[in-house]
């Protein structure tokens, strides 16, 4: 296990509560209580989203067959736009269900990893690392479906979520895609 992850979220250090998106999601879903049951019967990539304005982006949540592990929700990216730069103590994977575009990741003080996407991507920011997804498509929204162990973490008063105090624009994010295929160095296969 990474040292960062351990110094961030088991320090018995206070967190810090200003960076804390716990509270905006838990007050999200009392408003917009998420889909029960054994399974989602819409569409994924058609579904009425509510706006997660803390997160920059719409979405829902998913809580199926009363599990207590696993968690899930459908994010939705607005045409050029991108979500806010997080962090999380859950491990997560992330299917894209429509569109194109790029998500920048990084550990505290390392080099940003550029993860190219489309519809059928199946990929996984690792757990605690700094994470802010792009939609390329400036006509249409991008989707994605994420399935997260945060009800275990929960359980355990593990659960943290943290918003970056830098948040990248599209131009910077935009120049960190162009290097990064030009260098070779990006993950995925996006077409463009």
């Amino acid at each position: 296990m990474r040292d960062d992850y351990l110094k961030g979220v088991l320090s018995s250090e206070k967190k810090n509560l200003d960076s804390s998106e716990i509270a905006d999601r838990d007050e999200f879903n009392r408003q917009h209580p998420p889909t029960t049951g054994l399974v989602v019967a819409e569409d994924l990539r058609k579904m009425e989203l509510p706006a997660r304005p803390w997160r920059n982006n719409r979405g829902h949540y998913f809580d199926l067959a009363d599990y207590e592990v696993l968690g899930a929700h459908i994010s939705e990216l607005m045409p050029g736009n991108k979500s806010v730069r997080h962090r999380h103590t859950t491990e997560a994977y992330l299917y894209v269900v429509k569109g194109h575009g790029y998500s920048l990741i990084n550990y505290e003080d390392e080099p940003i990893e550029v993860v190219e996407w489309q519809e059928g991507t199946l990929f996984a920011p690792p757990r605690w690392a700094w994470h802010q997804h792009f939609n390329l498509d400036t006509n249409d929204t991008a989707r994605y479906l994420a399935i997260q162990d945060t009800g275990l973490l929960r359980t355990m008063r593990l659960h943290n979520i943290e918003r970056h105090s830098v948040q990248l624009t599209p131009e910077d994010g935009k120049k960190l895609l162009d290097e990064a295929i030009a260098n070779g160095t990006s993950h995925g296969a996006n077409r463009r």
